[in-house]
């Protein structure tokens, strides 16, 4: 409450002050101000019903011009092409269009069950099923090949693990 307050003073008393020294208000509603207020960056660029507005646009605007800033790294790219390494194994997993591994996260039941998808998978996809059970340590009743879409899913937290096992072989 008290940081909305703070950001809504400015145009509160540019308003205030375009009253004071009786210069016409401008129309409400997304009108441009002609106030020679240099004080208030929000009156500058256009009026708005209230201050609260005014300062919600004005953080819009500061959010559209910060940089965008990454929490996680980017996935590492593959170390071999798809074509060398189909030659040299039995099955492929493919990268998304945006260079990132097909390994997706589905919470059910309430976000209490979590399931690890792993997607575009070609080639012989029994094997790679089985060298992920070995590799993962995951236990048959855990793992599975969905007959209907040809995708595995994993039952539990295989997130992080399945996603290093696929850069680890060089997907």
């Amino acid at each position: 409450m008290i940081a909305r307050l703070s950001q809504s003073l400015p145009c509160a008393r540019a308003a205030l002050f375009a009253v004071a020294s009786r210069q016409p208000l401008p129309l409400l509603h997304h009108t441009t101000s002609i106030l020679p207020l240099a004080s208030s960056p929000c009156l500058l660029r256009s009026t708005y019903a209230t201050a609260a507005t005014a300062a919600a646009v004005a953080r819009a605007a500061e959010k559209r011009s910060a940089p965008r800033s990454y929490t996680r790294a980017p996935t590492p790219p593959p170390t071999k092409t798809e074509l060398v390494h189909f030659e040299g194994s039995a099955y492929l997993v493919r990268r998304t269009a945006s260079f990132q591994l097909p390994v997706y996260r589905k919470l059910k039941s309430g976000k209490t069950r979590e399931v690890i998808v792993i997607k575009k998978l070609y080639g012989d996809r029994f094997q790679l099923l089985e060298d992920i059970k070995a590799s993962l340590g995951v236990p048959p009743d855990r793992i599975r090949l969905n007959p209907t879409t040809q995708q595995i899913e994993l039952q539990g937290d295989y997130y992080r693990k399945a996603k290093d096992w696929l850069v680890d072989n060089g997907f």
